[in-house]
């Protein structure tokens, strides 16, 4: 088998949840894209989020090293921690030795720590999130040049301004799928101008027409490339690296369709029917304000009969919760499944928060929060002015201000206007971030024909049935290698659906072994109506170990037709289930009837159907 991947991902960056989102949002597409390649990729995650929960949420074990806001709440020297981390790192990355290093925000590290090991991993991707202008720029621009992909995460509502800052990062020749594929995939971009705002007149890319911003000579050749240093989300990009660099839509852990249905998460969240459910959040819970103003919202609309109140504390939450009839108290992670159930929302302007909740469709009303690097007023700003937003102004002391609170009530009680803010919403973020981002990363690492085939396979369907059923990346691979002519992962979805609880992938390979070479869709239709039929009747008799035993050790011919086979093995499966018998005392009568009969069909069959006569009566037929 090919030997395993290793990614590490780097997430340090205090004790908040937004950049362990960003990363296991693209590690879980990662892994998604190399199971769909038949690649084991093992991830690690070094972080210092006081959120590890949600990792837990995701099956991903993260390394943890405690957050600032831990040591100095434990009261331990700064500079023994500082020397404690950076050797922690250090060491990580030296005992680890991925193939690929994925870092978060801080292409030196957070301590500066990551200098010495850059050299390290085979190949490096930086995940380049929106800063504050000229936030420890020339400490970025220093840094970027050791990184193999720059990806450059698009604001939603970002608006385009003409200056010699402005850099359109639009999506090269080597893009998802237009480099490769002979007739390309759906847009892999779909909506997404090259400044990574969603435009919904824009050309598919990959059929020959340019995107926003580029001429025809310019599409599919990379775009417009200045030659000087650039400005993008706050950082100063070097001419020697603008090469390197993508822009993809916001990285949220979950795509709109990945949602509870809303009378679903309206049930989860407790939500009565008739009311309107309100959203409350201050984000992660770590801000030194978000009890405050968690208190003051509530405060203010506790007593209003129509609204129930779904407060997202946030899992770094360590006030005093707040609960009552009406009122939906919550701090464990991946709340953002059950944002269908909600009518609208009122919610600080973090990066993650916004574009989820944006992303689902929720009318929402935002308010900033002061951040070092995350600049929450501008994003409010920019989202209210493409009328996709209400804003909230708070008070110095972080409380709302009260004539803007009753304002806000007001217009989000109103169809109308939710109607609007949900239209508008979504209008401004585009989707498919996460996948992006874990495309270009994994595209440093694996071959251009494993990526092709994984990402036509990849769809969101295959990938929820890989996820239920969790099979191992040698099963996959084989089963890729078997199925090698379908390419649609929705179609392999549903023949894989159709394998009975208590039955594995391997399961069906030992069966599918057994078959002719399958060369086209016909060819998979009758496989696996035949597989259908034959496990329908396993399913029946047995332990799930018998009858991965029977399977192995089924007596086939060659010279038989699959049809006809199958037909006297499920006989002879429905003769042990009548009778009682054992799974395993049925193969030894069965192998005992067919020992020698394989060369000639007509007798193999007709053993087969002994061997079913003798269990069905418990005495030997013919003898």
């Amino acid at each position: 088998m090919t030997r395993p991947l290793k990614v590490v991902a780097y997430a340090v960056n205090g004790a908040g949840v937004g950049h362990l989102t960003r990363v296991l949002a693209i590690l879980r597409w990662m892994r998604r894209l190399a199971l769909c390649a038949g690649r084991r990729l093992d991830v690690y995650v070094l972080t210092t989020s006081e959120a590890g929960a949600l990792a837990l949420r995701e099956g991903v074990a993260v390394f943890k090293l405690p957050s600032k806001t831990a040591v100095r709440a434990a009261g331990l020297p700064k500079e023994d921690y500082l020397r404690l981390a950076r050797q922690w790192v250090w060491h990580s990355l030296g005992l680890l030795q991925p193939d690929l290093l994925v870092v978060d925000t801080f292409p030196g590290g957070t301590f500066g720590e990551l200098g010495p090991v850059l050299d390290v991993p085979a190949r490096k991707l930086f995940v380049c999130r929106e800063v504050k202008a000229g936030f420890d720029a020339a400490g970025f621009a220093a840094w970027l040049p050791f990184y193999d992909r720059i990806v450059v995460v698009g604001e939603g509502g970002a608006v385009r301004h003409s200056s010699d800052n402005d850099f359109d990062f639009s999506a090269p020749a080597d893009s998802f799928a237009d480099s490769f594929l002979e007739e390309p995939l759906e847009d892999p971009f779909p909506g997404v101008t090259v400044d990574g705002t969603a435009d919904r007149n824009l050309p598919v890319k990959g059929r020959g027409a340019p995107a926003a911003g580029e001429s025809v000579a310019d599409a599919g050749q990379g775009g417009w490339l200045p030659s000087g240093p650039v400005v993008s989300n706050g950082v100063v990009f070097p001419a020697a690296v603008r090469s390197r660099v993508r822009r993809v839509p916001p990285i949220l852990l979950r795509e709109p369709e990945e949602l509870h249905d809303r009378t679903t998460a309206r049930r989860r969240l407790g939500i009565p029917d008739g009311a309107l459910a309100l959203w409350l959040s201050a984000g992660g819970g770590g801000d030194a304000l978000a009890e405050r103003t968690l208190t003051a919202l509530i405060t203010a609309l506790e007593p209003l009969d129509d609204l129930h109140l779904v407060v997202g504390a946030g899992p770094l939450f360590t006030g005093a919760p707040r609960r009552g009839r009406g009122i939906t108290w919550l701090t464990e992670p991946l709340a953002v499944e059950d944002f269908a159930g909600l009518d609208a929302a009122i919610s600080a302007a973090g990066f993650n928060a916004t574009h989820e909740l944006l992303a689902a469709g929720v009318p929402t009303a935002l308010f900033a929060q002061e951040k070092i690097a995350d600049d929450q007023p501008a994003r409010v700003a920019r989202l209210a002015a493409a009328g996709a937003v209400l804003p909230l102004l708070l008070n110095a002391d972080g409380t709302p201000d009260a004539a803007g609170l009753a304002a806000i009530i007001a217009d989000l009680r109103q169809p109308e206007v939710r109607a609007r803010l949900r239209a508008q919403s979504q209008s401004v973020v585009a989707l498919g971030g996460a996948r992006q981002a874990a495309w270009y990363g994994l595209q440093l690492v694996l071959d251009t024909g494993e990526l092709q085939a994984a990402t036509a396979r990849a769809t969101p369907r295959l990938c929820r049935w890989l996820e239920q059923r969790r099979p191992g990346a040698e099963s996959c691979a084989q089963l890729w290698t078997l199925t090698a002519a379908i390419t649609d992962g929705d179609e392999l979805a549903e023949w894989l659906e159709a394998i009975p609880e208590g039955m594995t992938l391997d399961d069906l390979l030992t069966f599918l072994r057994r078959l002719p070479r399958l060369g086209d869709v016909a060819d998979f239709d009758r496989a696996f109506g035949l597989w259908r039929r034959l496990a329908g009747a396993l399913a029946s008799v047995g332990d799930e170990r018998a009858r991965t035993v029977f399977l192995r050790q089924m007596p086939w011919s060659r010279r038989a037709t699959a049809e006809d086979q199958v037909r006297v093995l499920t006989t002879f499966l429905t003769a042990v289930d009548t009778a009682g018998e054992s799974l395993y005392r049925g193969l030894a009568v069965l192998e005992r009837h067919t020992a020698g009969a394989e060369s000639d069909p007509w007798q193999w069959l007709s053993a087969v159907l002994k061997a079913a006569e003798e269990v069905r009566h418990g005495h030997s037929a013919g003898a």
